[in-house]
């Protein structure tokens, strides 16, 4: 049902096609919030049929026409009713990586450092993808009032990012020092 929600959102800034709604979607809300494709378009046919958001076909000639959507009052309204009374719970967090991590009682102490170093290469990299999208959409931390939900978000994402990184290079220190102990 948040998909709903993020989708209203991105339709609230400007009007989309599916596939920049998918497009925006994978830049600004990833690492928070995951979607497939197929998802946002199912979820786009059900707020259409509830009247939140209309559509427009627009016919091209070298191309398939594309449907344009936009957010509809009650689509705005349903939104803000959501983002104002929704009672704050606490984080849902649901990684399989760290699932993973608690069952390194089960493999050898090198295989779970080579598993942590994989773990921290795959987080460097998308830390670094991130810092150029806030760079390229925030240089020098400027931003617009309308963007200050994105700005936010992806400065999590990247301490999100930072702290698995250091937590990584803990980790290795913790069973590398537990290992010289054993021997």
């Amino acid at each position: 049902m948040a998909l709903r929600y993020a989708l209203l959102g991105l339709l609230a800034k400007s009007e989309a096609t599916g596939y920049e709604l998918n497009q925006q979607f994978k830049e600004t809300m990833i690492h928070f919030w995951t979607a497939h494709h197929t998802q946002i378009y199912r979820e786009l046919v059900k707020m259409e049929e509830e009247e939140l958001v209309t559509s427009q076909v627009i016919h091209q000639v070298d191309y398939p026409d594309k449907k344009v959507y936009q957010i509809e009052p009650k689509g705005y309204e349903r939104l803000l009713k959501w983002l104002l009374s929704k009672e704050i719970s606490q984080s849902k967090l649901k990684d399989d990586l760290l699932l993973r991590v608690s069952l390194f009682h089960l493999i050898p102490p090198d295989t779970a450092v080579a598993f942590l170093e994989r773990a921290k290469e795959q987080h460097s990299f998308g830390l670094g993808l991130m810092k150029d999208w806030k760079d390229s959409h925030f240089p020098e931390d400027s931003f617009q009032q309308e963007d200050l939900g994105e700005y936010l978000t992806s400065e999590f994402g990247r301490r999100y990012l930072q702290n698995w990184i250091e937590w990584c290079d803990w980790a290795i220190q913790v069973i590398q020092t537990m290992n010289s102990k054993e021997k």
